[in-house]
């Protein structure tokens, strides 16, 4: 991850102040709990997702998008110019360098590692936040991930970020320990059904239409974009994001290809990937709402523009998993809803 883009926010009035910012509620976060934190802006459309860690009652740690993690900072900084909160708002970024250590053998690696903290799935469970060392370094630990697999976020001070690297490959090795990239990263946040922002949503795109509205709270009196949201979502859906899956032997779609329904433009593709795991193409569009009730997820049938079929010598290159079951009891194949690989697929289910 090498930088984990981070906002720092203390004081009497921070959770009253993210509460604001934010479409969830975080005033009863409790201390040591992440928080899934989606921002809109005015208009109501989603601009910006991160993770929301309650280290004290009056102190947050938040992250952001790559590219976006500036311009929250900065709006962070216009809105409480008129709402005057007791807080100190400070971007973190270049202070921290963070690793993501993700599998069904991660557990077993950061134990060997880490200190004051019970790595149990009973001390340490999905979404839970604790503060320990890796080896020497003073590291936040989250168990949270952007995969389909066990896994840990581990934020630690930059100075200290070569250094946690090179601790975790070496209490790894003999576990078979493997680096992996944003390639592989956004093919298993596919698989999950992970939404990007910015790439699977646009400047139109609110809470109703991605299947976020999970995320908005409803009884807080406000956030930023509640008025706008309230009313997109009590009119007519005009489009929905929908999963689709289609034939390896298909013709892969592009991201930007157009959906059609007959000589009707419905939608557009916004990401699609092979998935060796699944043996198929899999990705996210728009569609429809009418054609994509939300109780199913259909496939697109008609894309604007050809590709090329991939070829047997294209399948043997993609990288593929095995069935695993997550310790929340699902069964998975890269696709469970909550987060498990830097290292090798387990041969067995994935226990506690």
């Amino acid at each position: 991850m090498s930088r984990p883009w981070g906002i720092e926010i203390r004081g009497p009035d921070a959770a009253e102040f993210i509460n604001r910012i934010f479409t969830f509620g975080f005033l009863k976060q409790p201390v040591g709990r992440t928080r899934y934190a989606a921002m809109t802006n005015e208009q109501g459309v989603v601009i910006d997702d991160g993770v929301s860690c309650r280290l004290a009652n009056d102190h947050f740690y938040v992250t952001a998008t790559t590219s976006g993690v500036g311009r929250v900072f900065q709006s962070m900084l216009q809105w409480n110019a008129q709402w005057r909160l007791d807080v100190d708002i400070a971007n973190v970024t270049s202070a921290y360098a963070a690793v993501n250590i993700a599998g069904p053998l991660s557990r077993q690696v950061l134990e060997k590692v880490c200190t004051g903290v019970d790595l149990s799935a009973e001390a340490l469970p999905y979404l839970e936040l604790r503060e320990g060392h890796i080896g020497e370094a003073p590291t936040r630990i989250m168990r949270t991930g952007f995969v389909g697999e066990l896994s840990y976020e581990l934020h630690v001070p930059s100075r200290y970020g070569e250094y946690l690297w090179d601790l975790l490959m070496e209490a790894g090795a003999e576990l078979g320990i493997r680096p992996f990239g944003v390639e592989a990263q956004r093919l298993l946040r596919l698989e999950k059904g992970h939404v990007i922002i910015g790439q699977d949503t646009d400047g139109m795109s609110h809470p109703g239409e991605i299947g976020m509205s999970w995320a908005v709270n409803r009884k807080k009196p406000f956030f930023v974009g509640r008025r706008a949201v309230d009313i997109l979502e009590s009119q007519p859906a005009k489009r929905r994001l929908v999963a689709f899956q289609l034939p390896a032997s298909s013709a892969q779609p592009l991201e930007g290809h157009l959906v059609l329904d007959g000589p009707d433009i419905t939608g557009n593709v916004t990401s699609c990937e092979y998935s060796a795991t699944l043996e198929s193409i899999i990705g996210l569009a728009y569609a429809n709402p009418d054609k994509s009730p939300a109780a199913r997820l259909p496939s697109v049938s008609k894309v604007v523009q050809k590709s090329t079929p991939r070829s047997s010598s294209d399948l043997s290159t993609m990288p593929r998993t095995a069935d695993r079951r997550c310790n929340h009891g699902d069964s998975t194949r890269g696709s469970c809803s909550q987060a498990h690989a830097a290292l090798p697929p387990s041969s067995g289910p994935l226990r506690k």
